[in-house]
């Protein structure tokens, strides 16, 4: 059953996230993307770059699973 409900915290959370935030979820954690790959899909100057949207992304995501947990 948690696992079901942390999917279901996710997707939903997922849909409340903006550009560049969504694509840099679901490149990094469910396709696997490199940061080199992420930066060329996000226009990043370089992979550090992504890395640091990534970074800032997960952040985000964290904060809107908190809040379809609490729904």
């Amino acid at each position: 059953v948690l696992g079901r409900e942390a999917v279901a915290w996710y997707e939903t959370a997922l849909q409340a996230l903006r550009e560049p935030t969504r694509p840099a979820i679901v490149c990094r954690l469910e396709l696997d993307c490199s940061y080199d790959e992420l930066a060329q899909t996000l226009n990043k100057p370089n992979a550090p770059a992504a890395r640091q949207t990534v970074s800032r992304a997960l952040r985000r995501l964290a904060e809107e699973m908190g809040r379809a947990r609490r729904a």
